[in-house]
């Protein structure tokens, strides 16, 4: 899904954004909210992590349209100390409640070295790595997760030895002067569209990886739903009013000075990403060793130069969300 594209139309990310928040006003939803999700849509395409990207624009847009989340949420914080923040998203999508925890983390752990927040009731939060790019922004490490509860699980019919739920998670530290160390997965070892008998043989050839991955869901499930207040009355009042919303987030800030100067931890983070290039052999089919960060770092600073490759069958999806929404693509004039 996150490979470039082969037959594509270069898009400016301006063109993107703007398109984006007109779509999304378009639907229901309120200015600092449309222009908010759609710069984080656009910054996943510039990031070449097409799977949360813009090609996500029309769902969102007919979930905030027929009212599958709240279009005009009363986001509040709900407890609050000098190292956490609780809020509560009211039904709506993830990203405005929890980019407003992840700020409120940061100015905390500025002042304390590490907060934590997190946000309840909330629909899908897109890539974890929005929040935590935002901490590492602000001279942070971050940690975030995104959950249900209860998580969701096949029917009888589809029942898997190794898979029961995806849930996001990203890990992330900035480097000095080269690109950061930015782990920004799912739990599962395979993709969700990866499924079916091949694949389940594979199971046996390394079972080890396929309990680490079990282990991963169980631990992110319960930090991004359970430990958020997810298993509430009040979460099962909300999802049944806006059923897109039956998940929570949590996002751990620390500030990179914390133990050591930051300008030694960046370092490091400098000399992995170097020591991993030269030491290491490419796997099988690449030509390269790179740490996770670093194609997402090349792709930012290529696609904000020379637009952004949107693969054909993305760009035709954008066209009928905007046939839909009544909104004409820039990039047509």
């Amino acid at each position: 899904m996150n490979r470039p594209p082969t037959e594509f139309k270069r898009i400016a990310a301006a063109d993107l954004r703007a398109f984006g928040t007109t779509c999304l006003r378009a639907a229901g939803m309120s200015a600092a909210h449309a222009t908010q999700l759609a710069d984080l849509l656009t910054n996943s395409d510039l990031r070449g992590v097409r799977s949360h990207g813009t090609r996500a624009l029309y769902g969102y847009c007919c979930t905030i349209r027929d009212k599958k989340a709240n279009p005009d949420p009363n986001i509040r914080i709900l407890r609050e100390s000098d190292t956490h923040v609780f809020v509560d998203g009211d039904g709506s999508l993830g990203y405005a409640p929890t980019m407003l925890a992840t700020e409120r983390a940061m100015a905390k752990a500025k002042e304390k070295g590490l907060a934590v927040g997190a946000a309840c009731h909330i629909g899908h939060y897109g890539s974890a790595g929005h929040y935590v790019r935002r901490a590492m922004a602000e001279n942070c490490v971050g940690f975030s997760v995104q959950a249900a509860y209860p998580q969701y699980y096949p029917s009888n019919d589809g029942k898997r030895a190794a898979h029961y739920g995806n849930p996001p998670l990203c890990f992330g530290l900035p480097g000095q002067e080269g690109p950061p160390v930015v782990l920004d997965v799912a739990t599962c070892i395979l993709a969700d569209y990866q499924r079916g008998e091949q694949i389940e043989a594979i199971e046996e050839l390394i079972p080890a990886a396929f309990f680490k991955s079990m282990g991963y869901t169980a631990i992110a499930t319960l930090l991004g739903g359970a430990f958020v207040g997810q298993g509430g009355d009040r979460a099962r009042e909300i999802a049944a009013q806006w059923p897109a919303a039956r998940m929570g987030s949590l996002i751990l800030v620390l500030d990179l000075d914390l133990f050591a100067p930051a300008s030694q931890v960046r370092h490091g983070v400098d000399e992995l990403v170097h020591l991993a290039g030269e030491q290491m052999i490419p796997l099988r089919g690449y030509d390269e060793v790179t740490l996770p960060g670093t194609p997402e770092h090349r792709n930012e600073e290529a696609y904000a130069r020379d637009g952004v490759p949107i693969g054909a069958e993305d760009v035709e999806r954008l066209a009928e969300c905007g046939r839909d929404f009544g909104v004409a693509p820039p990039w047509l004039d």
